[in-house]
């Protein structure tokens, strides 16, 4: 009888335990039973959406939401802010029981971070949009890809003749760009680290190519959009890396994008739900818009790297090849102090 009646005590407890867990998560979670048509309704409802965004700046944000605003009715409420101070202003809200985002807009790697020591994010069903994606993306149900910024160079076409212009990225290593690349520092995260990674770690180049680089009196720098201007300027023949998309904004000055041979190392973003969020149909609605074709041409006519299927003939054709480059590759979460503390020692 005493084990029975502690087996009792112990489903009793479970029953308890399951029941606390359901309504601690039902408000994040209550949508995921619905059609897309009654979560478009519920959406139209709640009448908002707030973003968190940490790609500061880019207007095509303001586009994608605004297509959404005028395809559903629903406004969008966004905040721009860098990916630092969006993950403090979350974990006070959280703290003091204020939710305010509904998603955030944020990069794959910083997503994974957030998402594992914060747990501010929530899990949602896959998004019906997201079977259109291309084969090396997809939404997981946590992080729902939208766009890539992808990188090459920035070369001004007064310094640099046409047969000199550099193929591939150990091309940089030449002696003749000496003391002439401006470059973003690869010791701190942003783009600098970003090509550092990828190519450290990549068996074509490498550490012996980097040790070369390391000899090749590099000037670095944070300020990107400076950078661009100073590199038009002729201060620099190269700047490095280069997100290709800004080339539309230096439209009739001397420089030009390059993308190397080995291809672009890249940064994937897109939106992850907010755990508890205040329009949850809203949020839901909208992350699966922005995976659309509707939206994906938003990024892709910016010049920005699309992951969508079928959109390649669809897309300007003086902006196709930097909107669609060959991937290098982008880094690792998990090699990430290993990556810093290698380029710090190698660019002393």
């Amino acid at each position: 009888m005493a084990v029975k009646s502690d087996s009792c005590a112990r489903r009793r407890a479970l029953v308890v335990a399951f029941a606390s867990l359901t309504a601690s998560f039902s408000c994040a979670t209550f949508v995921q039973a619905q059609s897309s048509d009654e979560v478009t309704a519920a959406a139209k409802k709640e009448g908002k959406v707030v973003v968190y965004s940490a790609h500061v700046g880019n207007p095509l944000l303001k586009a994608m939401g605004d297509a959404f605003t005028a395809r559903f009715g629903i406004q969008v409420e966004r905040l721009e802010a860098r990916a630092s101070e969006l993950r403090e202003r979350t974990r006070v809200e959280y703290s003091a029981g204020r939710n305010t985002a509904d998603v955030t807009f944020t990069s794959s790697g910083q997503a994974v971070v957030i998402d594992n020591e914060d747990k501010v994010f929530a899990r949602r069903p896959v998004s019906p949009n997201a079977a259109g994606l291309k084969k090396d993306f997809a939404d997981d149900g946590l992080f729902a890809p939208v766009m890539i910024l992808n990188y090459g160079l920035l070369v001004n076409t007064a310094m640099v003749k046409p047969e000199e212009m550099p193929r591939s990225w150990g091309d940089l290593a030449n002696p003749r760009w000496k003391g002439r690349i401006l470059s973003d520092d690869t010791r701190a995260i942003g783009g600098g680290y970003l090509y550092f990674f990828v190519t450290f770690f990549n068996p074509s180049l490498g550490e012996k190519y980097h040790q070369s680089m390391a000899q090749q009196s590099l000037s670095f720098t944070r300020n990107q959009r400076e950078a661009q201007r100073r590199v038009a300027r002729g201060e620099y023949a190269i700047y490095s890396p280069f997100i290709l998309s800004d080339i539309n904004n230096l439209k009739g000055l001397p420089v030009k994008a390059v993308i190397l041979d080995e291809g672009a190392p890249y940064v994937l973003y897109g939106n992850v739900m907010m755990r508890n969020p205040p329009h949850p149909n809203a949020a839901r609605l909208y992350v699966d818009f922005a995976m659309s074709e509707e939206a994906q041409l938003i990024w892709a006519r910016g010049g920005h790297g699309f992951v969508r299927e079928g959109l390649g003939d669809k897309v300007p054709a003086e902006l196709r090849e930097i909107a669609n480059p060959k991937l290098m590759g982008t880094t690792d979460q998990s090699k990430q102090e290993e990556g810093l503390r290698e380029a710090t020692r190698i660019y002393k």
